[in-house]
């Protein structure tokens, strides 16, 4: 059963990565990352193989693995273990060695000079590959010393000219500091928009300046020792840098951010971005940070990029929008008897929130009449001209003060006779739960992927004890507590030296550490996986309390979307 199990796991991880990537293939004209960056038909067709498990006449070729377990090179490619980085990984007791270029064709030796001879033979140490063992250690499992590969590594039946290619695409792994390291400053990057809300850009530029100076201050003497300590504690100290965060701003539409990134990029690279917040969709920021094999770390944005995004190097909180209107179509349908025949959607004219909008649309079922109506005002009288017609249902793509005529409509008599439940997006409303109290908080429900408004403080107290202390708890408890998350995430994540030598390796840590962070973010839990590039999946339906004794119920359990094809595995 065990042996099995193994199997499985590499078989579903490598169905799930091979799709995402040919996906890949698809949103970037056919033409794979390495094409782009290091150039050439072989490294071209190396990365084909190493990323797809296809041969230079475009189909898989035959594997084995475990001895008798027959399967093809698309189902096993060697990214599935040793990750995009190259630099390999574990499962569980299995030990997955790195086999980008800098390493698997030096010598491994055992030993330090200053404390001996070094040993050249035995274990833990191989002769350096070249392509003759490379293809024997592909076909049949022997490294370079003659010893056996675990039985887990596949064996393919690999032509002589797949392993030139590979060979070719391995050697063209980076072994220089990425761009924005140097031997004594990283280069950081936070993104906002022009048009971001003023106390959300503050909240979160205050809170990533505090961190960047408390880190910078508690290193200072660690910068000191890398130069001056002890040559066996070299290693340990070289993951220290000064941190410079650059803030970059984008402004106007859209449309002209590619070219506003690429200014800034030219201007200073970077090695990572950190944190960030946008008003309008995300993917002009994703598609840069793709092309350029830029890490993008949890940025705050209610609009991430869904089905189209393939990338490897953006990782986010939540799907936003998308997420809570899949909540609310599932709550409905499942949750409430009858489910309601006629909702009334409203929403501000040309905002972000038409994507919610409309994703409620297409998750409804059949037989639901889902009417639509953007607004530029929302005083009290342009939303009693909106309700006159009633709603069974009404759904508020809103901020809190679009809300408030809405609120202060409902405190006049019989301003929501005709109108049943009302639900609003969490997002877009953020810490402003208050402008949903008096009579309207009688109808309403909110569509909540996070933390419970209720159970914020105890579960955040330690981080907002941190904010408190550094003066930056501003008014949106929920931004700083993410900002703070994202850049503590990336400080542990980098206090490993090796994440400074390649930002795929970088990515990865963050995938595995995530889960580990003793800070908590404004979300319950946070997980991540070479298939997955959201870290929080579900949400809750939360009935908004009436009076201030009571608390937010939970009328719905976490619930988690079911997975689609081409939405999310987003890329390997």
């Amino acid at each position: 059963m065990r042996r099995t199990g193994l199997c499985l796991r590499f078989v579903r991880a490598a169905g799930w990565t091979a799709l995402a990537a040919h996906a890949g293939m698809v949103a970037q004209g056919g033409r794979l990352v390495a094409d782009e960056r290091a150039g050439g038909e072989s490294v071209r067709l190396g990365e084909r193989f190493y990323r797809l498990g296809l041969g230079g006449d475009g189909e898989p070729v035959s594997a084995t693995v475990l001895g008798d377990l027959s399967l093809r090179s698309s189902d096993v490619p060697c990214v599935n273990c040793h990750r995009r980085s190259g630099l390999g990984a574990f499962e569980g007791s299995v030990s997955v060695p790195p086999v980008a270029g800098h390493v698997l064709f030096e010598p491994l030796t055992q030993g330090q000079p200053r404390m001996g001879p070094v040993r050249t033979a035995g274990a833990g140490t191989r002769p350096a590959y070249d392509e003759q063992s490379l293809a024997r250690a592909l076909r049949d499992g022997i490294d370079p010393a003659g010893r056996s590969l675990s039985p887990t590594m596949p064996r393919y039946a690999v032509g002589e000219a797949d392993v030139e290619a590979l060979s070719a695409y391995l050697r063209s792994f980076a072994s220089g500091p990425p761009p924005g390291v140097t031997p004594t400053t990283l280069h950081l990057a936070t993104i906002t928009s022009e048009a971001l809300e003023p106390s959300k850009r503050t909240d979160m530029l205050d809170t990533l300046r505090a961190f960047v100076a408390s880190k910078n201050a508690n290193t200072r003497g660690e910068v000191k020792r890398r130069e001056r300590g002890p040559w066996d504690m070299k290693s340990h100290y070289e993951g220290f840098r000064r941190w410079v965060l650059h803030e970059w701003s984008l402004r106007g539409s859209p449309v002209g951010w590619a070219d506003q990134l690429a200014s800034y990029y030219a201007s200073q690279p970077v090695f990572a971005v950190v944190s960030g917040a946008a008003e309008a969709d995300w993917s002009p920021i994703h598609d840069f940070c793709e092309r350029n094999g830029l890490p993008c770390i949890l940025p705050q944005t209610d609009l991430p990029p869904i089905r189209h995004a393939t990338g490897f190097y953006s990782l986010y909180f939540s799907q936003g929008l998308t997420l809570e209107a899949q909540l609310l179509a599932h709550y409905l349908a499942s949750a409430r008897t009858p489910p309601p025949r006629d909702i009334l959607q409203v929403l501000r004219c040309g905002g972000p929130a038409e994507r919610g909008a409309s994703e409620l649309r297409q998750a409804l079922g059949p037989g639901v009449a889902a009417r639509t109506r953007c607004l530029d005002a929302f005083s009290p009288a342009d939303w009693r001209g909106v309700l006159r017609e009633g709603a069974a249902a009404l759904v508020t793509w809103l901020g809190a003060s679009d809300l408030a005529g809405l609120a202060e409509l409902a405190r006049q008599p019989d301003g929501l006779r005709d109108v049943g439940e009302v639900y609003v997006s969490s997002s877009l409303l953020g810490d402003a739960v208050g402008a949903l109290g008096g009579p309207l908080a009688e109808k309403a429900f909110l569509l909540h992927p996070f933390v419970p408004p209720d159970e914020f403080d105890r579960h955040a107290g330690r981080v907002t004890a941190w904010l408190k202390a550094h003066g930056v708890l501003g008014q949106k408890r929920r931004v700083p507590v993410n900002a703070l998350f994202a850049a503590a995430l990336v400080g542990d994540v980098l206090s490993h030296p090796r994440t400074l030598t390649s930002r795929e390796y970088f990515v990865e840590r963050i995938e595995h550490m995530i889960g580990r962070s003793p800070q908590p973010s404004a979300f319950p839990a946070l997980s991540l996986a070479p298939q997955r590039r959201f870290a929080s999946l579900g949400g809750y339906v939360l009935k908004v309390p009436s009076g201030a004794a009571e608390s937010f119920a939970k009328v719905a359990d976490w619930w988690v979307p079911e997975l689609r094809v081409g939405q999310a595995p987003e890329g390997q």
